[in-house]
């Protein structure tokens, strides 16, 4: 039976600065925590197709005394109610393939890996057209909340990365036959 591995070795690690590795030990939590969500969700709809979510939400806004008749609340509880089995599965579906993701970013951005700084980049702007959208046609505030959180990392990942390969990147002699490194002391 063949294993996947994951090497970790000097020709893969991001080695940052310790302040660096520190935002990124944050990030990395973030994303973990959010693909355990995620994939614990998706876990618990593909086992309950069947039943009545809105009756669980509903028991769930009475635990913690929020009153389900309110209209924001009802809205979703109607919703719930209604929900076949297939879009469920669809749901499932989605929140395991992504929280898969963001565990596999979270644990690789935790193991100081440099292609979780790319993935995590890459994955998560391509998400942000997707979350503007529904900004734009569902406002609330947790929405624009994410995507600020979102376009931080993405941009604070992007800095060190361009950062990175302005440090590795070999400097060229000019036409003088002077290094641009020589020419700046």
């Amino acid at each position: 039976m063949d294993a996947l591995v994951i090497v970790v070795g000097p020709m893969t690690r991001a080695a940052d600065r310790p302040r660096s590795r520190r935002v990124l030990r944050l990030i990395a939590l973030e994303r973990i925590a959010r693909g355990a969500l995620l994939l614990t969700a998706g876990v618990y709809l593909l086992f309950n197709l069947n039943s009545d979510l809105g009756r669980l939400a509903e028991r769930v806004m009475r635990a913690i005394e929020l009153d389900p008749r309110r209209p924001f609340f009802h809205r979703i509880l109607a919703y719930l109610h209604h929900l076949h089995a297939s879009q469920l599965r669809i749901a499932a579906t989605v929140a395991l393939g992504y929280g898969a993701l963001e565990l596999v970013e979270g644990t690789g951005l935790w193991l100081d890996q440099l292609w979780a700084e790319y993935l995590t980049v890459i994955a998560t702007s391509l998400l942000v057209p997707f979350e503007l959208y529904e900004l734009v046609h569902r406002p609330s505030v947790w929405k624009a909340a994410g995507i600020i959180v979102n376009i931080a990392i993405v941009g604070y990942l992007a800095y060190l990365l361009r950062r990175r390969v302005r440090r590795s990147r070999p400097l060229e002699p000019t036409a003088t036959g002077v290094r641009l490194d020589e020419s700046s002391r």
